[in-house]
Protein backbone atom coordinates (compact mmCIF):
# COMPACT_ATOMS: atom_id res chain seq x y z
CA UNK A 1 0.00 0.00 0.00
CA UNK A 2 1.12 3.81 -0.38
CA UNK A 3 3.18 5.35 2.48
CA UNK A 4 0.39 6.79 4.27
CA UNK A 5 -3.20 7.44 2.90
CA UNK A 6 -3.46 11.17 2.55
CA UNK A 7 -0.22 11.42 3.81
CA UNK A 8 0.24 15.32 4.22
CA UNK A 9 -3.32 15.49 1.85
CA UNK A 10 -4.52 16.50 5.29
CA UNK A 11 -4.01 13.33 7.51
CA UNK A 12 -5.62 13.57 10.80
CA UNK A 13 -3.12 11.94 12.82
CA UNK A 14 -5.14 11.76 16.21
CA UNK A 15 -2.87 13.11 19.44
CA UNK A 16 -0.66 10.67 21.30
CA UNK A 17 -0.97 8.03 17.86
CA UNK A 18 2.14 6.51 18.00
CA UNK A 19 4.77 6.68 15.25
CA UNK A 20 5.72 3.17 14.56
CA UNK A 21 7.60 2.62 17.40
CA UNK A 22 8.70 5.70 18.54
CA UNK A 23 7.28 7.11 21.44
CA UNK A 24 4.07 9.04 21.16
CA UNK A 25 3.67 12.46 20.11
CA UNK A 26 1.39 14.96 19.31
CA UNK A 27 1.29 18.37 17.94
CA UNK A 28 -0.15 19.63 20.90
CA UNK A 29 3.84 18.72 22.62
CA UNK A 30 5.84 19.64 19.72
CA UNK A 31 6.44 22.96 20.09
CA UNK A 32 7.19 22.48 24.04
CA UNK A 33 9.91 20.31 23.46
CA UNK A 34 10.68 22.46 20.90
CA UNK A 35 11.03 25.04 22.96
CA UNK A 36 14.48 23.62 24.34
CA UNK A 37 16.05 24.04 21.75
CA UNK A 38 19.97 25.45 21.12
CA UNK A 39 18.16 28.45 19.53
CA UNK A 40 17.15 30.04 22.67
CA UNK A 41 13.60 30.80 21.36
CA UNK A 42 11.17 29.76 23.93
CA UNK A 43 8.42 29.11 21.93
CA UNK A 44 6.30 27.96 24.83
CA UNK A 45 6.17 30.90 26.59
CA UNK A 46 4.88 33.92 23.99
CA UNK A 47 1.70 34.26 22.24
CA UNK A 48 1.37 36.16 19.04
CA UNK A 49 -1.34 37.04 16.31
CA UNK A 50 1.21 37.10 13.26
CA UNK A 51 2.89 33.98 12.16
CA UNK A 52 7.07 33.62 12.69
CA UNK A 53 8.54 34.56 9.42
CA UNK A 54 11.81 35.44 8.01
CA UNK A 55 13.65 38.41 8.60
CA UNK A 56 15.05 39.87 5.58
CA UNK A 57 18.41 39.87 6.98
CA UNK A 58 17.93 36.06 7.09
CA UNK A 59 16.49 35.81 3.64
CA UNK A 60 19.35 37.60 1.55
CA UNK A 61 22.03 35.82 3.83
CA UNK A 62 21.97 31.72 2.42
CA UNK A 63 25.69 30.39 2.58
CA UNK A 64 25.37 29.88 -1.69
CA UNK A 65 28.62 28.15 -2.85
CA UNK A 66 29.87 27.14 1.02
CA UNK A 67 29.65 23.48 0.01
CA UNK A 68 32.14 23.97 -3.18
CA UNK A 69 34.70 25.84 -1.19
CA UNK A 70 34.84 23.79 1.74
CA UNK A 71 38.08 22.85 2.89
CA UNK A 72 37.26 19.06 3.53
CA UNK A 73 35.04 17.36 0.61
CA UNK A 74 33.05 16.19 -0.01
CA UNK A 75 30.39 17.80 2.66
CA UNK A 76 28.70 14.94 4.00
CA UNK A 77 24.79 15.41 5.28
CA UNK A 78 21.86 13.58 6.07
CA UNK A 79 18.40 13.14 5.28
CA UNK A 80 15.61 12.16 6.75
CA UNK A 81 13.17 11.05 4.54
CA UNK A 82 9.15 9.35 5.04
CA UNK A 83 9.04 7.12 2.06
CA UNK A 84 8.95 3.19 2.39
CA UNK A 85 8.24 0.01 -0.15
CA UNK A 86 8.77 1.38 -4.19
CA UNK A 87 8.85 4.82 -2.72
CA UNK A 88 11.53 4.84 -0.67
CA UNK A 89 13.57 2.75 -3.49
CA UNK A 90 12.95 5.38 -5.71
CA UNK A 91 14.55 8.09 -3.25
CA UNK A 92 17.23 5.96 -2.86
CA UNK A 93 17.91 5.86 -6.48
CA UNK A 94 17.81 9.76 -6.75
CA UNK A 95 20.32 9.81 -4.28
CA UNK A 96 22.48 7.86 -5.52
CA UNK A 97 22.65 9.28 -8.78
CA UNK A 98 23.13 12.81 -6.87
CA UNK A 99 25.77 11.62 -5.04
CA UNK A 100 27.78 9.92 -8.14
CA UNK A 101 27.39 13.37 -10.11
CA UNK A 102 29.69 15.65 -8.29
CA UNK A 103 31.94 15.41 -5.57
CA UNK A 104 31.40 18.64 -3.53
CA UNK A 105 28.52 16.77 -1.23
CA UNK A 106 27.01 13.26 -0.10
CA UNK A 107 23.91 12.38 1.00
CA UNK A 108 23.27 9.95 3.19
CA UNK A 109 19.40 8.83 3.94
CA UNK A 110 17.38 7.81 7.42
CA UNK A 111 14.65 6.00 6.73
CA UNK A 112 11.71 6.92 8.83
CA UNK A 113 8.70 4.47 8.66
CA UNK A 114 6.23 7.17 8.18
CA UNK A 115 5.47 11.44 8.69
CA UNK A 116 4.29 10.62 12.10
CA UNK A 117 7.84 8.54 13.10
CA UNK A 118 9.78 11.86 11.09
CA UNK A 119 7.89 14.44 13.31
CA UNK A 120 8.19 12.02 16.50
CA UNK A 121 12.13 11.60 16.23
CA UNK A 122 12.64 15.55 14.64
CA UNK A 123 10.65 16.69 17.89
CA UNK A 124 13.16 14.96 20.03
CA UNK A 125 15.82 16.12 18.31
CA UNK A 126 14.98 20.26 18.92
CA UNK A 127 15.85 19.95 22.66
CA UNK A 128 19.45 18.85 21.97
CA UNK A 129 19.41 15.39 20.12
CA UNK A 130 21.05 14.63 16.13
CA UNK A 131 19.17 16.69 13.34
CA UNK A 132 19.16 15.69 9.73
CA UNK A 133 20.40 18.60 7.49
CA UNK A 134 17.39 17.89 5.08
CA UNK A 135 13.99 16.89 6.23
CA UNK A 136 10.80 15.68 4.42
CA UNK A 137 8.20 16.85 6.52
CA UNK A 138 4.45 16.56 5.95
CA UNK A 139 2.86 19.61 3.95
CA UNK A 140 0.19 20.11 7.49
CA UNK A 141 3.35 20.51 9.54
CA UNK A 142 4.03 23.65 7.92
CA UNK A 143 3.75 26.12 10.89
CA UNK A 144 4.85 23.90 13.49
CA UNK A 145 8.29 24.21 11.06
CA UNK A 146 7.93 27.92 11.24
CA UNK A 147 7.44 28.27 14.41
CA UNK A 148 10.24 25.86 15.89
CA UNK A 149 13.00 28.20 14.20
CA UNK A 150 14.88 25.01 12.74
CA UNK A 151 15.03 25.73 9.12
CA UNK A 152 16.03 28.20 7.20
CA UNK A 153 13.00 29.10 4.87
CA UNK A 154 14.27 28.02 0.68
CA UNK A 155 13.29 31.65 0.21
CA UNK A 156 16.94 33.20 1.49
CA UNK A 157 18.43 30.18 -1.31
CA UNK A 158 16.15 31.12 -4.23
CA UNK A 159 16.80 34.89 -3.89
CA UNK A 160 21.01 34.22 -3.26
CA UNK A 161 20.47 32.49 -6.60
CA UNK A 162 17.84 34.13 -8.17
CA UNK A 163 16.53 30.13 -8.72
CA UNK A 164 13.45 30.50 -11.21
CA UNK A 165 9.89 29.10 -9.81
CA UNK A 166 8.26 30.05 -13.32
CA UNK A 167 8.53 26.61 -14.16
CA UNK A 168 7.12 25.03 -10.92
CA UNK A 169 2.93 24.07 -11.07
CA UNK A 170 2.02 27.24 -8.87
CA UNK A 171 -0.05 25.57 -5.99
CA UNK A 172 2.65 22.53 -5.37
CA UNK A 173 4.90 25.95 -4.00
CA UNK A 174 2.00 28.25 -3.27
CA UNK A 175 1.24 25.96 -0.16
CA UNK A 176 4.60 26.52 1.94
CA UNK A 177 4.77 29.82 1.17
CA UNK A 178 3.76 32.10 4.37
CA UNK A 179 3.74 35.58 4.45
CA UNK A 180 5.98 36.34 1.59
CA UNK A 181 8.19 33.41 2.56
CA UNK A 182 8.90 30.20 1.22
CA UNK A 183 9.85 27.44 3.25
CA UNK A 184 10.16 24.49 1.96
CA UNK A 185 10.22 22.60 -1.68
CA UNK A 186 7.54 20.78 -2.63
CA UNK A 187 8.39 16.70 -3.29
CA UNK A 188 5.99 13.53 -2.35
CA UNK A 189 2.80 15.67 -3.86
CA UNK A 190 -0.57 14.13 -4.50
CA UNK A 191 -4.21 15.47 -4.30
CA UNK A 192 -7.66 13.49 -4.35
CA UNK A 193 -9.82 12.23 -6.90
CA UNK A 194 -12.42 10.14 -7.65
CA UNK A 195 -12.38 6.30 -7.77
CA UNK A 196 -14.70 4.27 -9.32
CA UNK A 197 -15.42 0.81 -10.89
CA UNK A 198 -16.06 1.17 -14.97
CA UNK A 199 -18.08 -2.46 -14.85
CA UNK A 200 -20.30 -1.19 -12.02
CA UNK A 201 -20.94 1.82 -14.42
CA UNK A 202 -21.57 0.18 -17.16
CA UNK A 203 -24.64 -2.48 -15.09
CA UNK A 204 -26.15 0.99 -14.03
CA UNK A 205 -26.66 2.51 -17.52
CA UNK A 206 -24.08 5.20 -16.85
CA UNK A 207 -21.22 6.07 -18.77
CA UNK A 208 -18.52 5.12 -17.74
CA UNK A 209 -15.69 7.20 -19.08
CA UNK A 210 -18.15 10.40 -17.49
CA UNK A 211 -17.62 10.35 -14.17
CA UNK A 212 -19.57 12.92 -12.24
CA UNK A 213 -18.20 16.14 -11.33
CA UNK A 214 -20.17 17.92 -9.22
CA UNK A 215 -21.66 16.98 -5.46
CA UNK A 216 -25.28 16.82 -7.28
CA UNK A 217 -24.09 14.73 -10.07
CA UNK A 218 -22.42 12.58 -7.34
CA UNK A 219 -25.35 11.46 -5.69
CA UNK A 220 -27.15 11.34 -8.91
CA UNK A 221 -24.87 8.59 -9.71
CA UNK A 222 -25.03 6.80 -6.24
CA UNK A 223 -28.68 7.13 -6.62
CA UNK A 224 -29.17 5.05 -10.21
CA UNK A 225 -26.45 2.64 -8.34
CA UNK A 226 -28.94 1.89 -5.44
CA UNK A 227 -31.86 2.47 -7.84
CA UNK A 228 -30.83 -1.03 -10.35
CA UNK A 229 -29.62 -2.82 -7.37
CA UNK A 230 -26.32 -2.76 -9.41
CA UNK A 231 -24.42 -2.43 -5.86
CA UNK A 232 -25.72 -1.86 -1.89
CA UNK A 233 -24.36 1.43 -1.92
CA UNK A 234 -23.79 4.04 -4.47
CA UNK A 235 -20.69 5.28 -3.06
CA UNK A 236 -18.10 5.23 0.04
CA UNK A 237 -17.69 8.37 2.23
CA UNK A 238 -14.19 7.90 4.07
CA UNK A 239 -14.62 9.68 7.36
CA UNK A 240 -11.47 12.00 6.68
CA UNK A 241 -11.63 15.86 7.13
CA UNK A 242 -9.51 16.01 3.74
CA UNK A 243 -12.43 15.46 1.64
CA UNK A 244 -14.18 18.52 3.54
CA UNK A 245 -11.19 20.86 3.17
CA UNK A 246 -11.11 20.42 -0.53
CA UNK A 247 -14.35 20.62 -1.34
CA UNK A 248 -14.31 24.55 0.61
CA UNK A 249 -11.63 25.15 -1.42
CA UNK A 250 -13.28 24.17 -4.47
CA UNK A 251 -16.01 26.64 -3.28
CA UNK A 252 -13.39 29.42 -3.09
CA UNK A 253 -14.09 29.47 0.78
CA UNK A 254 -11.32 29.65 3.38
CA UNK A 255 -10.80 27.04 6.91
CA UNK A 256 -9.46 29.56 8.87
CA UNK A 257 -9.04 33.24 8.88
CA UNK A 258 -6.23 35.72 8.37
CA UNK A 259 -6.11 34.40 4.62
CA UNK A 260 -6.19 30.88 5.50
CA UNK A 261 -3.50 31.18 8.08
CA UNK A 262 -1.06 32.97 5.64
CA UNK A 263 -1.42 36.34 5.42
CA UNK A 264 -1.47 35.98 9.74
CA UNK A 265 -1.54 33.38 12.51
CA UNK A 266 -5.02 31.97 12.04
CA UNK A 267 -7.20 32.62 15.03
CA UNK A 268 -10.44 30.71 14.19
CA UNK A 269 -12.24 28.85 11.70
CA UNK A 270 -14.11 30.45 9.53
CA UNK A 271 -15.47 27.10 7.30
CA UNK A 272 -18.31 26.87 9.45
CA UNK A 273 -20.29 29.47 6.74
CA UNK A 274 -23.18 28.61 4.37
CA UNK A 275 -20.80 26.11 2.37
CA UNK A 276 -19.52 24.62 4.95
CA UNK A 277 -23.08 23.72 6.43
CA UNK A 278 -24.39 22.48 2.84
CA UNK A 279 -21.56 20.23 2.39
CA UNK A 280 -22.17 18.45 5.96
CA UNK A 281 -25.99 18.80 5.33
CA UNK A 282 -24.88 16.77 1.70
CA UNK A 283 -23.04 14.46 3.55
CA UNK A 284 -25.58 13.53 5.75
CA UNK A 285 -28.41 13.24 3.39
CA UNK A 286 -25.78 10.68 1.67
CA UNK A 287 -25.60 8.69 4.58
CA UNK A 288 -29.25 8.81 5.99
CA UNK A 289 -30.77 7.85 2.66
CA UNK A 290 -28.55 4.95 2.73
CA UNK A 291 -27.16 6.03 -0.69
CA UNK A 292 -23.35 6.01 1.12
CA UNK A 293 -21.42 4.05 3.30
CA UNK A 294 -18.96 5.40 5.48
CA UNK A 295 -15.53 4.14 6.00
CA UNK A 296 -12.74 4.48 8.76
CA UNK A 297 -10.53 7.18 8.21
CA UNK A 298 -7.45 4.91 8.24
CA UNK A 299 -6.76 2.48 6.21
CA UNK A 300 -8.63 1.25 2.38
CA UNK A 301 -12.03 0.00 3.62
CA UNK A 302 -13.51 2.62 0.75
CA UNK A 303 -11.01 0.79 -1.72
CA UNK A 304 -12.08 -2.93 -0.81
CA UNK A 305 -16.10 -1.84 -0.84
CA UNK A 306 -15.05 -1.02 -4.69
CA UNK A 307 -13.33 -4.54 -4.86
CA UNK A 308 -15.92 -6.49 -3.09
CA UNK A 309 -18.58 -4.99 -5.33
CA UNK A 310 -20.16 -3.09 -2.17
CA UNK A 311 -19.64 0.37 -3.40
CA UNK A 312 -18.39 1.26 -6.50
CA UNK A 313 -16.72 4.67 -6.18
CA UNK A 314 -15.09 6.40 -3.51
CA UNK A 315 -12.86 9.65 -3.31
CA UNK A 316 -8.89 8.98 -2.15
CA UNK A 317 -5.59 10.18 -2.23
CA UNK A 318 -4.16 9.95 -5.63
CA UNK A 319 -0.84 7.93 -4.14
CA UNK A 320 -3.16 4.71 -3.85
CA UNK A 321 -3.39 4.39 -7.75
CA UNK A 322 -0.30 2.59 -8.37
CA UNK A 323 -1.15 0.13 -5.73
CA UNK A 324 -5.01 -0.32 -7.02
CA UNK A 325 -3.50 -1.01 -10.54
CA UNK A 326 -1.05 -3.53 -8.98
CA UNK A 327 -3.42 -5.23 -7.15
CA UNK A 328 -6.15 -5.46 -10.77
CA UNK A 329 -2.72 -6.29 -12.40
CA UNK A 330 -2.20 -9.36 -9.89
CA UNK A 331 -5.77 -10.29 -9.35
CA UNK A 332 -7.75 -9.97 -13.06
CA UNK A 333 -11.40 -9.71 -12.17
CA UNK A 334 -13.86 -9.22 -15.33
CA UNK A 335 -16.25 -7.47 -13.00
CA UNK A 336 -13.53 -4.41 -12.55
CA UNK A 337 -11.94 -2.22 -14.35
CA UNK A 338 -10.05 0.92 -12.38
CA UNK A 339 -11.68 4.41 -13.26
CA UNK A 340 -10.09 7.54 -11.91
CA UNK A 341 -11.75 10.99 -12.38
CA UNK A 342 -10.95 14.94 -11.08
CA UNK A 343 -12.42 15.17 -7.43
CA UNK A 344 -16.09 16.06 -7.81
CA UNK A 345 -17.14 19.12 -5.47
CA UNK A 346 -19.06 22.25 -5.51
CA UNK A 347 -17.80 24.65 -8.09
CA UNK A 348 -17.02 28.57 -7.74
CA UNK A 349 -14.94 31.02 -10.39
CA UNK A 350 -11.83 30.99 -7.96
CA UNK A 351 -11.93 27.65 -6.60
CA UNK A 352 -9.97 24.70 -6.84
CA UNK A 353 -7.96 22.06 -5.19
CA UNK A 354 -5.18 22.56 -2.71
CA UNK A 355 -2.29 19.86 -3.18
CA UNK A 356 -1.26 17.20 -0.47
CA UNK A 357 1.73 15.56 0.67
CA UNK A 358 5.08 16.81 1.96
CA UNK A 359 7.97 19.41 1.23
CA UNK A 360 11.88 19.31 1.85
CA UNK A 361 13.51 21.72 4.60
CA UNK A 362 16.33 23.18 4.55
CA UNK A 363 17.58 22.56 8.96
CA UNK A 364 20.17 25.05 10.18
CA UNK A 365 19.87 24.51 13.64
CA UNK A 366 23.26 23.21 15.15
CA UNK A 367 24.35 23.19 11.26
CA UNK A 368 27.58 25.19 8.95
CA UNK A 369 26.86 26.89 6.16
CA UNK A 370 29.04 23.97 4.25
CA UNK A 371 26.42 21.56 5.52
CA UNK A 372 23.13 24.31 4.65
CA UNK A 373 24.40 25.12 1.41
CA UNK A 374 25.15 21.10 0.76
CA UNK A 375 21.54 20.53 1.56
CA UNK A 376 20.55 23.68 -0.84
CA UNK A 377 22.26 21.38 -3.35
CA UNK A 378 20.85 18.10 -3.40
CA UNK A 379 17.24 19.70 -2.78
CA UNK A 380 17.80 21.01 -6.31
CA UNK A 381 18.81 18.01 -7.67
CA UNK A 382 15.49 15.98 -6.47
CA UNK A 383 13.69 19.06 -8.21
CA UNK A 384 15.47 18.88 -11.40
CA UNK A 385 12.83 18.06 -14.35
CA UNK A 386 14.25 14.60 -14.99
CA UNK A 387 14.25 13.96 -11.06
CA UNK A 388 11.15 14.82 -11.22
CA UNK A 389 9.89 12.65 -13.81
CA UNK A 390 11.73 9.61 -12.49
CA UNK A 391 10.16 10.28 -9.11
CA UNK A 392 6.80 10.49 -11.03
CA UNK A 393 7.15 7.89 -13.06
CA UNK A 394 8.47 5.53 -10.21
CA UNK A 395 5.83 6.29 -7.49
CA UNK A 396 2.68 7.88 -9.13
CA UNK A 397 3.50 11.01 -7.52
CA UNK A 398 2.54 14.30 -9.39
CA UNK A 399 5.65 16.20 -10.99
CA UNK A 400 5.92 19.67 -9.33
CA UNK A 401 8.00 20.70 -12.72
CA UNK A 402 5.96 21.27 -15.63
CA UNK A 403 8.86 20.24 -18.03
CA UNK A 404 8.98 17.08 -16.28
CA UNK A 405 6.09 15.63 -17.98
CA UNK A 406 7.39 15.91 -21.18
CA UNK A 407 10.81 13.27 -20.46
CA UNK A 408 9.82 10.00 -21.97
CA UNK A 409 10.48 7.90 -18.61
CA UNK A 410 7.20 9.68 -17.68
CA UNK A 411 5.43 10.31 -21.01
CA UNK A 412 5.66 6.37 -20.87
CA UNK A 413 4.40 5.92 -17.53
CA UNK A 414 1.28 8.03 -17.96
CA UNK A 415 0.59 5.96 -21.30
CA UNK A 416 0.86 2.93 -19.52
CA UNK A 417 -1.36 3.91 -16.23
CA UNK A 418 -3.18 7.04 -17.80
CA UNK A 419 -4.88 7.52 -14.08
CA UNK A 420 -1.95 9.03 -12.73
CA UNK A 421 -2.43 11.99 -15.08
CA UNK A 422 -5.49 13.17 -14.00
CA UNK A 423 -4.28 14.44 -10.50
CA UNK A 424 -1.78 16.24 -12.01
CA UNK A 425 -3.98 18.13 -14.44
CA UNK A 426 -6.47 18.59 -11.56
CA UNK A 427 -3.92 20.54 -9.79
CA UNK A 428 -2.61 22.52 -13.03
CA UNK A 429 -5.35 23.81 -13.83
CA UNK A 430 -6.44 25.05 -10.12
CA UNK A 431 -6.33 28.41 -9.57
CA UNK A 432 -3.60 30.44 -7.09
CA UNK A 433 -5.23 31.80 -4.16
CA UNK A 434 -5.01 31.06 -0.60
CA UNK A 435 -8.24 28.93 -0.54
CA UNK A 436 -6.17 26.46 -3.08
CA UNK A 437 -2.95 27.09 -1.38
CA UNK A 438 -4.71 24.87 1.58
CA UNK A 439 -4.85 26.29 5.13
CA UNK A 440 -1.54 26.88 8.03
CA UNK A 441 -2.36 25.92 11.76
CA UNK A 442 -0.04 25.20 14.20
CA UNK A 443 -3.10 23.17 15.78
CA UNK A 444 -3.98 21.64 12.14
CA UNK A 445 -3.90 17.94 13.95
CA UNK A 446 -6.89 19.31 16.66
CA UNK A 447 -8.67 21.38 13.63
CA UNK A 448 -8.34 18.59 11.58
CA UNK A 449 -9.80 15.72 14.09
CA UNK A 450 -12.77 18.09 14.81
CA UNK A 451 -14.26 18.05 11.48
CA UNK A 452 -13.26 14.55 11.09
CA UNK A 453 -15.21 13.80 14.49
CA UNK A 454 -18.21 16.43 12.49
CA UNK A 455 -18.48 14.46 10.38
CA UNK A 456 -18.62 10.83 12.46
CA UNK A 457 -21.39 12.63 14.20
CA UNK A 458 -23.36 12.90 11.17
CA UNK A 459 -23.57 9.11 10.61
CA UNK A 460 -25.33 9.12 14.30
CA UNK A 461 -27.88 11.12 13.24
CA UNK A 462 -27.06 14.58 14.89
CA UNK A 463 -28.45 17.28 12.97
CA UNK A 464 -25.79 19.43 9.98
CA UNK A 465 -25.96 22.30 12.06
CA UNK A 466 -24.96 20.98 15.47
CA UNK A 467 -22.22 19.18 14.35
CA UNK A 468 -20.78 21.51 12.07
CA UNK A 469 -20.97 24.14 15.08
CA UNK A 470 -19.43 21.80 17.34
CA UNK A 471 -16.55 20.93 15.34
CA UNK A 472 -15.82 24.87 14.49
CA UNK A 473 -16.05 25.51 18.62
CA UNK A 474 -13.48 22.81 19.10
CA UNK A 475 -10.93 23.38 16.47
CA UNK A 476 -11.54 27.49 17.27
CA UNK A 477 -10.17 26.25 21.22
CA UNK A 478 -7.38 24.33 19.62
CA UNK A 479 -5.90 27.11 17.82
CA UNK A 480 -6.78 29.66 20.72
CA UNK A 481 -4.66 27.41 23.15
CA UNK A 482 -1.68 26.59 20.31
CA UNK A 483 -1.69 30.51 20.03
CA UNK A 484 -1.59 30.99 23.78
CA UNK A 485 1.64 28.91 23.96
CA UNK A 486 3.50 29.70 20.82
Amino acid sequence: MPDEPWAGERRARDTGRTGWGAMPVSRRTVLQMASLSATGVVLAGCSSSKPVKAPVSKVSAFPLGAAAHAKSKPVNITMWQSMTGTNGTALADLTAKFNASQSDVHVSMVNQASYTATLTLYTAALSGGTLPDVVQMESSDLQLMIDSDSATPVQSAIDAENYSLSDYVPSTVDYFRVDGALWALPFAISGEVLFYNKVAFSKAGLDPESPPTTLSELRAYAEKIVSTRTEKYGMSLKLTPSTFEEWMAMGGELLVNHGNGRSGRATAVTFDDSLGKSLFTWWYDMVHDKIAQTTPFLGYDDLYAIASQIAPMTIETSAAIGDAVYVLDSHPNPNLKLGVGPLPGPSAPNGGVFVGGSGLYIVKLRSTPERQDAAWQYIKFLQDPTSQAYWAAKTGYIPVRRSAVSEPVLTQAWKDVPQYRVAYEQILASPANPATAGYVSGASTEVDTAIENGLTALSSGVSPGTALAQAAHVADTAISSYNSRV
